[in-house]
């Protein structure tokens, strides 16, 4: 505080002294609770940086407002070139920086007591930004990396600054430092768990570095009126030592700033021995010449090297294609051709990524198209690199279809083209004798290529509107699905596409009975054989539907699709659904199939088998048992709210072993079975529940959060004598139970809290 009296006193100046008695007292308030030792919290130094950077605020307003004043005076007082010379003149006092500078030294000070706390190194790191400060802006985000090495954002930041700097021109301008920052970056985050994200990211601004560093080149050559050429005058760009770049346009003042940066740049544990040989290249390609450089040499240098980290999978050309395709520069469709070739020339026919690298070849005709740079309007600023938005692919679906009318009728041509130049040669390595032949036939990449080709022409024929187009992709499926191997995928499309095509009923039935007899047993992996059964059941509803009858024979189908896969929650639900719409059939009728199916349900060969994921979304996590009596509990309280009650409990009696979940459900039905008004039956719906939770409590699954819910319940019923007693034995049964003393501690913080909210 005794550091603070002259800024206090000058504060009288900025007619601010009716506050200054309530300033000392709060900076007096927040110093104390900083001074607490192991009671001071991080948001402790957050409230009082908080209440600086408003007292700055009011103290700028009030200064402001006085020296428009005396500035008004001053040149009613004056004439000529002297009110000029007044104008502009405008002492600066202490008060102008001690307030930032105290905020810049406390948030030294946080991060200095809480270095494990990012919300504290978030605030510093905005806060230097705001400041007219390059220097602390290095020395915050050199600071942030080295006590969280492992946090992306903090070394993509610093990469910003280094390469581009912020909005009101500071920093940037220093490539090679921000390009050592991504290396660096790479090197601790590699062997990370789950850090394919991180690395992902560092990746896109690594690339993001280089676009926009040859982006600002060729403005800067256009300005000059350099043109591309051999030997078309001297080399503009050369790589200095470390942390130095020589540019033949840069100021001294510039270079001054770029060294004081370079001195703060990150001195992190370790040598930089496992960046020397990419250091290298780099540097070589930096050094080839100015048409290298425009043409993306170093650009390409680090799409190598990230394809080779990833051991060149699949994956990471898809991520690299993401980043390229939204690409803001006239790099982007000979960066995409360099792509193209990494993989032609490193995915071959006999690996099993093959199929999805012939997808991304023979469709890049709908993806690629070059960039329009937008024209720029009279007297408007030099574009940043942030405006370019290089390699950032936040405003373009790299995956969506770019190109319209006519190109894209000659990008589907290509596409087709391609495909049937790979499947034909596919049919032509047929020829061989026994083996051979048959493994060229039946190989996981030839099945994989027909599927994926039938697959993407009937999505684009779905996504288009075009007579003649559609009838080309029609006709191209129609020749796929007949040249095909047989699938259970292909089933399924060829029965889409006779759907979509308006067969005849008679074709459809065939084609169903044929698939169901050859996919739907167990030869079919169980995923595959639930996608027939389920294709199959709603095929069969549609068709007899439009007829008007059928019934039986759905019931049938129904029977025989549960006892292939008892296991399928979407084969039961679409059960249920006709069990409770079938004609002819008394809510009694629906009632007694509820409970015969439920009590199927729990037999053992309805658990999922190993390894089956349901490819029906709604039902990935969902199982019979657990579908069906949530559906019957629904149905009971929507059609029969009366008999809700003892019918439920017939249900509970009948079927003893259902999910915890289930059980909770039951005490909020939706519909009318609990809602009601005259006290006997209110007293009911009280015994009723209390016996629901007792049995929830019975579960073996049953923990804190159960026990709590029945013991509140209570307490809001005016039961409290009951509500203790369950405490007590909530208590004792979580003390048993594997959670020990950390339930039972659990358990009465929860009730504490329960009873103050209920107070």
């Amino acid at each position: 505080m005794e550091k603070k009296s002259p800024e206090h006193h000058l504060l009288t100046t900025s007619r601010v002294q009716d506050e200054i008695s309530d300033i000392v007292a709060k900076r007096r308030s927040f110093e104390m609770s900083l001074a607490q030792g192991r009671g001071t919290k991080a948001t402790d130094y957050l409230r009082y940086i908080e209440y600086e950077r408003r007292l700055e605020k009011l103290r700028k307003a009030r200064a402001a407002r006085i020296q428009r004043g005396e500035m008004e005076g001053r040149l009613l007082l004056t004439e000529g070139r002297n009110r000029e010379s007044a104008a502009k003149t405008a002492k600066k006092s202490l008060s102008d920086h001690s307030i930032l500078a105290h905020i810049t030294q406390l948030h030294r000070l946080s991060v200095r007591r809480f270095p494990e706390s990012l919300e504290l190194w978030d605030a510093f790191i905005a806060h230097s930004l705001s400041q007219a400060s390059p220097l602390l802006v290095s020395r915050t985000l050199t600071s942030a990396i080295a006590m969280h090495p492992t946090e992306t954002r903090y070394w993509i930041m610093a990469s910003q600054w280094e390469s581009d700097g912020d909005r009101k021109g500071m920093g940037g301008g220093n490539t090679e430092g921000a390009r050592r920052l991504c290396m660096r970056a790479l090197r601790f985050l590699k062997g990370r768990n789950n850090a394919q994200a991180d690395q992902e990211a560092v990746w896109r601004e690594w690339i993001r570095v280089e676009v926009a560093f040859v982006e600002r080149l060729r403005e800067r050559w256009h300005v000059l009126g350099i043109g591309k050429g051999k030997n078309g005058g001297e080399e503009i760009v050369r790589v200095a030592d470390k942390g130095k770049q020589a540019s033949g346009s840069e100021d001294e003042e510039g270079a001054e700033e770029q060294d004081d940066e370079v001195e703060e740049e990150i001195a992190l544990p370790g040598d930089e021995v496992d960046d020397s040989q990419l250091k290298q290249e780099v540097d070589q390609k930096a050094l080839s010449g100015q048409e290298a450089l425009l043409d993306g040499a170093i650009v390409r240098v680090v799409l190598d090297n990230l394809l080779k980290a990833s051991s060149h999978s699949i994956e990471s050309y898809d991520f690299v294609l993401s980043v390229l395709r939204p690409l803001a520069s006239p790099l982007r469709l000979a960066l995409l051709a360099h792509v193209y070739a990494s993989l032609r020339a490193n995915i071959l026919p006999s690996t099993p990524s093959y199929p999805a690298a012939v997808h991304i070849l023979a469709t890049r005709h709908l993806y690629d198209v070059a960039y329009v740079p937008p024209k720029k309007k009279k007297n408007s600023k030099k574009r940043t690199a942030d405006e370019m938005g290089a390699a950032a692919g936040l405003e373009q679906d790299p995956f969506a279809i770019q190109v319209e009318g006519e190109k894209l009728v000659d990008a589907i041509g290509k596409a087709c083209d391609e495909y049937w130049t790979v499947l034909k040669k596919l049919k032509a390595d047929k020829k061989g004798k026994g083996k051979e032949r048959d493994q060229a036939s039946t190989s996981p990449q030839a099945q994989q290529l027909w599927e994926g080709f039938s697959g993407w022409l009937e999505e684009m024929a779905e996504q288009t509107d075009e007579e003649d187009l559609l009838e080309y992709l029609s006709a191209n499926l129609e020749s796929a699905l007949s040249s095909a191997p047989s699938s259970a995928f292909l089933s399924l499309v060829k029965l889409r596409n006779l759907l979509h095509t308006g067969a005849a009923t008679p074709s459809v039935r065939n084609h169903l009975d044929r698939m169901v007899k050859q996919y739907g047993t167990d030869r079919t992996p169980p995923a595959q054989r639930e996608q027939v059964w389920v294709a199959n059941l709603e095929t069969v509803a549609s068709l007899l539907g439009e007829a008007g009858d059928g019934d039986d024979a759905l019931e049938k189908a129904f029977v025989q699709a549960t006892r292939t896969l008892p296991y399928s929650a979407k084969v039961w639900d679409l059960y249920a659904d006709f069990a409770e719409r079938k004609s002819g059939r008394s809510p009694a009728d629906v009632e007694a199939w509820y409970e015969k199916s439920i009590r199927r349900s729990l037999l053992t060969d309805a658990l999922p088998p190993a390894g089956f994921d349901s490819t029906f979304v709604l039902y990935a996590h969902v199982t019979p048992r657990e579908l069906l009596p949530r559906r019957f509990v629904h149905y009971l309280a929507t059609t029969s709210p009366s008999d809700f009650q003892p019918k439920v409990d017939h249900l509970l009696a009948s079927a003893p072993t259902l999910s915890l979940s289930f059980l909770s459900s039951i005490l909020n039905p939706s519909g009318p079975a609990l809602e009601t008004t005259s006290s006997s039956s209110n007293i009911n719906s009280r015994t009723f529940r209390r016996k629901i939770h007792e049995r929830i409590v019975a579960h073996p699954d049953a923990g804190v959060e159960e026990w709590l819910a029945y013991a509140e319940e209570l307490v809001r019923a005016g039961e409290a004598s009951k509500s203790q007693e369950v405490v007590q034995r909530a208590r004792g049964q979580l003390l048993a139970g594997s959670g020990g003393e950390g339930a039972v501690r659990q358990f009465d913080a929860g009730w504490a809290h329960a009873c103050s909210t209920m107070e």
